[in-house]
């Protein structure tokens, strides 16, 4: 086992001393943000009074930057490798290398597709092939504006774009009434932070500069588009005509200007009198494309490095996935009358964001080697918890349905028969840990269980059919089944009780038990009248269901 771990160790290593991560080349420019970071929030703590949380145990880091960055738990050999790397401060050297892993950009496809479409489980015609197009766009880093500009206006002539079709075509397989409303949401809401509803039949009536024009603003550059046909994957064309009307609250008929968001009027240039050059001629059965697209034109105007709804919305929503909370709460209402907590902050990384070429890595890196980020979930100062708005103490996250179901498998080694299994069947060259991850993605039980605790809330109680499903589903004890050399067969057959504890936590809670949890599960595991299957599966089970193990503390 420790050849295991030194080996390990070394590779991880390895990948952090090499630069693999976007971030490793310009340490100082991240360290100089996640100082500044730290500044804005010490100021406003001690504005009030306040003094931090100090920062987490080792052993609660690993934990947490595992699960933030790889979706999972990490295993006892990564947790040893972990407290070999060099010098006192392990976590930094352990993002950069997380950052780099193969295994980040594969969980970190789902989260941005939660972001974008709700992270709906279901296997309809497309939805592989823009998963595969966030994987390939997160592994090459491709710069957020570039990956947004390919969801508005994706040019399938070019192969690595064509799964970014889905994110319209998604939102054209409605009645014909919604389709319009449904792109005009989901750009809203997934590229610039907010919600239009209320602007939809009358200006809003809270927020002074989100009026009416700017929902049916919004609405022109998608009213010509529609879905075109073909078998290999989802695909939207674009009419050269075609107009967005609507009824003002005083019943007035008008127009739809192209107006974005900020009061920019797009120009659109006037329709040749020929019809013949209305249209240039698409290739190998492709939609011909239009002589002007104005989803084209709004790529190019709002996806720029000054646009601050832009660069502002990503940073809010990376923020909260990695604190728990957003500078701007929900995430989806960024605008004046829902100002940041943290404005300077908001600002501080949004421009940085846009300065860097909108790098999602580099982003990512300045939070997470902030103190802010690194901070105690331990609130063990006298007084009420502060606020979660202020960042003074770390917030629990309740683990993604995601997260849930791969570190359930992780703990109970469940995940090594697979592993096995998909080695076997490994046609191409993808990498295992990618190849494992995807085809329980494609497991039609594990979707079902994702989805039992994909609406939970950020409280700490799980719903009553979440608990009942736990207590009593077998998809949930599936994973504890007695299977060669997983942790249940491996509990059966250790016959030092104190060792088959340790295990256990090690495993499942990747800490070692307190001297109280090693008394009370030993004696436990004792018990004469009950057989060692019996209370090896009930060892496991009950961690498993803890609420240690459910939440990113």
């Amino acid at each position: 086992m420790q050849e295991r771990v030194t080996i390990y160790g070394m590779m991880l290593l390895a990948v952090v001393s090499c630069g693999v991560a976007v971030c490793a080349a310009e340490p100082a420019v991240v360290g100089s943000i996640s100082a500044s970071i730290d500044r804005e929030i010490a100021t406003a703590l001690k504005s009030r009074a306040l003094e931090p949380a100090p920062r987490a145990t080792d052993g609660e880091l690993v934990r947490r930057i595992y699960l933030d960055l790889l979706g999972r738990i990490p295993t006892p050999t990564e947790i040893d490798a972990f407290h070999e790397l060099p010098g006192s401060d392990r976590s930094h050297g352990l993002i950069d290398a997380l950052l780099a892993h193969e295994e980040f950009p594969v969980y970190w496809r789902g989260v941005f597709d939660d972001w974008l479409n709700g992270g709906a489980l279901e296997r309809d015609f497309g939805r592989e092939g823009f998963l595969q197009f966030l994987q390939t766009a997160l592994t090459e880093n491709r710069p957020w504006n570039e990956i947004a500009r390919q969801l508005l206006a994706p040019d399938v002539t070019r192969e690595e774009e064509r799964g970014s079709a889905y994110f319209l075509a998604l939102r054209l397989r409605g009645d014909g009434g919604e389709r319009l409303d449904n792109m005009t949401m989901a750009v809203a809401t997934g590229l610039f932070g907010l919600q239009l509803q209320c602007a939809k039949c009358h200006d809003h009536p809270f927020v002074d500069e989100l009026k009416q024009d700017h929902y049916y603003g919004l609405a022109a550059f998608f009213g010509r588009t529609q879905e075109a046909k073909y078998r290999e994957f989802p695909l939207v064309k674009e009419r050269a005509e075609g107009e967005v009307s609507f009824t003002t609250k005083s019943k007035e008929e008008k127009s739809a200007r192209l107006l974005f968001l900020d009061n920019h009027e797009i120009a659109e240039p006037e329709r040749p009198t020929d019809k013949n050059a209305w249209y240039v001629k698409g290739s190998d059965g492709l939609p011909d494309a239009p002589y002007f697209s104005r989803r084209q034109a709004l790529a190019e105007y709002a996806l720029r490095a000054d646009s601050a709804y832009f660069k502002r919305a990503l940073v809010n929503r990376v923020w909260k996935q990695l604190l728990g909370r957003g500078l701007v709460e929900p995430v989806d209402q960024m605008h004046t009358a829902n100002p940041a907590t943290h404005p300077a902050v908001l600002d501080l990384l949004a421009d940085d964001f846009a300065a860097s070429g909108f790098d999602i890595r580099r982003l990512m890196a300045a939070i997470l080697h902030s103190e802010t980020y690194l901070r105690s979930t331990r609130w063990e100062t006298s007084g009420e918890l502060p606020r979660a708005g202020l960042y003074a103490v770390g917030v629990l996250k309740p683990l993604s349905p995601e997260q849930l179901v791969l570190s359930m498998h992780q703990a109970s080694g469940s995940l090594e028969p697979l592993r096995a299994k998909v080695a076997r069947e490994l046609k191409d060259q993808t990498p295992l840990a990618i190849a494992v991850r995807m085809q329980l993605g494609r497991d039609r039980d594990w979707q079902d269980f994702a989805q039992r605790f994909r609406n939970q809330s950020e409280g700490f109680e799980a719903t009553a059919a979440q608990a009942l499903f736990l207590s009593y589903h077998s998809l949930a004890s599936k994973p504890l089944q007695p299977r060669q050399g997983n942790l249940v067969e491996r509990l059966i057959k250790q016959k030092d009780d104190e060792a088959a504890v340790r295990e256990a936590y090690r495993n499942i809670l990747c800490r070692a038990p307190t001297e109280q949890e090693l008394l009370s599960a030993t004696d436990f595991l004792k018990d004469s009248s009950t057989k060692r299957e019996t209370l090896a599966w009930d060892l496991a089970w009950a961690l498993l269901c803890s609420a240690e193990f459910r939440f990113n503390y």
